[in-house]
């Protein structure tokens, strides 16, 4: 989540994809917030002028029917706009829920998203995906204090116990009926 480990432990990173710290003057990143708001690191997408290709993800263990809500705050730097796409893949892939961020560095720096999703399988994976059509030229997207909470476990709506019962109640008459 808050990166503060100083590494990207647990976490899968391809393409431009980077552990930012905060600067020697005591600034976090470029602007991108300030220490207290989101400790000594982060990770930069698109940094050092780079192509917008990264891709930050990690697989974690869910419970089938369970609702969880995904928070995470997502900023840019230097003053321009930048967006990233977050994503939940069940184990075949599919995408389960999504959301893109857009930020254009207000004040604070990074914005706070959340959504939510209903597993559906033993495992889920959270992916952040740079947006192709970032600008790049000394401005980065940066990602920090990314949470997954279980939420409640999906409950049957009234009307669907109600059929349920409607049906059984059915069944039970057929048997009664051949007896």
């Amino acid at each position: 989540g808050n990166f503060e480990l100083g590494n990207l432990s647990g976490w899968t990173s391809t393409g431009n994809v980077n552990l930012a710290n905060k600067t020697p003057g005591g600034n976090f990143y470029f602007g991108a917030g300030n220490v207290g708001q989101n400790g000594s690191y982060a990770v930069a997408f698109n940094a050092g002028d780079s192509a917008p290709n990264g891709v930050l993800s990690q697989t974690f263990s869910t419970i089938i029917g369970t609702t969880y809500q995904v928070s995470y705050d997502f900023g840019a730097t230097s003053g321009g706009t930048q967006s990233l796409l977050a994503q939940i893949l069940n184990t075949s892939n599919a995408v389960l829920a999504s959301q893109t961020a857009t930020d254009s560095n207000p004040s604070p720096p990074l914005s706070a998203f959340t959504f939510n999703f209903i597993a559906n399988s033993a495992s889920t994976t959270l992916r952040f995906s740079d947006v192709a059509s970032n600008a790049t030229t000394s401005l980065d997207g940066v990602l920090d204090n990314v949470a997954v909470t279980a939420k409640s476990a999906t409950v049957p709506e009234p009307a669907s116990l109600a059929l349920l019962a409607l049906g059984l109640a059915g069944i039970a008459g057929l048997r009664r009926r051949a007896a």
